[in-house]
């Protein structure tokens, strides 16, 4: 996933007004921290991805100089609350990703007892088409 992927990704989320009015914008991360402290937060990270150069890509003058970077980046939710709070940041963060031309392929949620945090864990798709 590239810088450009992540970038926008978290630019569509702290662009929501869906979304920053119940995480604000300096709580919703790109990658991982050591110790987050403020809750609710989003937390963004690369999940996987491809980038794959149509036919003759760069090869010959004839050739494509198109390519296709395709993300799956992972949408973390932690809340101390409640878990009525992940799934109403989850419903926002659908809304807008989805809207921005993301695909979620899975949505997983847990409590974790070690740091007594609810969790909801979200992966989506993200296809962009760059002319190199």
């Amino acid at each position: 996933m590239s810088l450009a992927v992540t970038k926008k990704i978290r630019g569509y989320l702290i662009s929501s007004d869906a979304v920053t009015t119940i995480v604000p914008k300096s709580d919703i991360k790109v990658g991982w921290t050591r110790i987050t402290d403020n809750f609710p937060c989003i937390v963004i990270t690369q999940a996987g991805g491809t980038d794959q150069g149509y036919l003759g890509y760069k090869t010959s003058p004839a050739g494509s100089k198109i390519r296709v970077e395709e993300s799956i980046f992972q949408i973390d939710i932690f809340s101390k609350n409640s878990r009525q709070e992940t799934l109403e940041i989850a419903d926002a963060v659908v809304k807008t990703l989805i809207s921005g031309g993301c695909r979620k392929d899975s949505d997983i949620e847990m409590y974790d007892d070690d740091t007594k945090l609810y969790r909801k864990t979200q992966t989506y798709f993200y296809r962009k088409f760059h002319d190199d």
